[in-house]
């Protein structure tokens, strides 16, 4: 009887084991910031065969910026996306993992200007370039500089102190004969700039809507943007200037002192893959990182040309200097 009571007890203590064992297979979860919307359901696209291969539960939240920081550095998130600002702020700040090539394997498939930092990748590119009313801007633009035309005072527009804006205004230092490191040339140019803008847009729908009306000719814009607006009715076309396209870029790290960073790796990893690479194309004409994809009949730019031309500055030196910036901004081009 005694042995009985003892293979019951065993039989119970080993049964209680499994389930234990198994709820916490069951428990097991990747908590990923990304920006949500579109962009997400891109990801989310390819995501079952990842969860089905490493028995796992990736769950999306919306962490972008300043946000996405903040949950990285309160250790929210296992893996984070963020811009080349706040890659670099979140490099300074201790919140990222080095990237383990032996698990990220697909970092040598990439276009080497997405290999910006061992902290960090970049997944997509995308194109600043001039959007236009071909009706109002004959001859089509062809330099950013045409943004400074006196003919279009008071109908051209960019937005306010964002990525894409300290691109611009790190290129009219260099035009100017200024760097990174000597950023007042550039003010200088963008001041000018400013006396000829009415309103700053600070939403998409925004500039859609001056568009629309006819507020605006002429502005800074992002290429699918502009499919985005003949898609609503509003007829634009898309100049990439002599000077090159401005790059946007949308980058990807595994969160520091995490329990799941391995895996972490391995989602990164997954995101590199030809597959997952392909739906930044089809799904949000985005221009994958990775080198060598088959888009035969996607209309999206790609190509070591494509890339290698994109325009993207030492955002290291950046990134230090960007409160001080913001500032004179406001001061020197907005308030002119």
């Amino acid at each position: 009887m005694r042995g009985t009571h003892v293979k019951r007890l065993l039989s119970a203590a080993a049964i209680s084991l499994a389930l234990a064992s198994s709820a916490l297979a069951q428990s097991k979860e990747l908590v990923v910031g990304a920006f949500g919307g579109a962009y997400t359901d891109a990801i989310k696209k390819n995501i079952a065969s990842f969860e089905k291969e490493n028995d796992v539960k990736v769950t999306f939240v919306p962490a972008s910026g300043a946000d996405g920081l903040a949950k990285a550095m309160a250790k929210e998130l296992d893996v984070v996306h963020a811009d080349m600002a706040w890659a670099y702020r979140g490099e300074a700040q201790g919140a990222f993992e080095k990237l383990d090539p032996s698990i990220v394997t697909n970092l040598a498939n990439l276009y080497p200007k997405a290999r910006f930092s061992e902290y960090g990748v970049i997944t997509n590119f995308g194109q600043y370039g001039i959007a236009y009313n071909q009706k109002d801007v004959n001859p089509a633009p062809t330099s950013w500089l045409d943004l400074w035309k006196d003919q279009y005072s008071g109908a051209v527009t960019t937005a306010g102190f964002d990525a894409a804006n300290i691109e611009l205004l790190v290129l009219m230092a260099k035009l100017n004969g200024g760097s990174e490191d000597n950023i007042d040339p550039g003010f200088k140019k963008m001041a000018e700039l400013g006396k000829h803008i009415n309103v700053f847009y600070s939403q998409h729908p925004q500039l859609l809507d001056l568009f629309r009306t006819g507020e605006v000719v002429m502005a800074r814009w992002l290429r699918g943007r502009v499919d985005w607006a003949n898609k609503q009715g509003v007829a634009l076309n898309f100049a990439v200037p002599s000077e090159g396209a401005i790059g946007l870029v949308s980058t990807v790290h595994v969160v520091k002192g995490r329990p799941n960073t391995a895996l972490a790796m391995k989602f990164v990893n997954h995101l590199l893959t030809a597959e997952s690479q392909k739906t930044y194309a089809t799904d949000l004409g985005y221009t994958p990182a990775r080198a060598g994809l088959d888009l035969a009949g996607v209309d999206v730019p790609y190509g070591d040309q494509v890339v290698n031309s994109l325009l993207i500055s030492d955002w290291k030196k950046i990134v230090p200097k960007m409160d001080a910036w913001k500032e004179r901004w406001e001061k020197e081009v907005v308030a002119r």
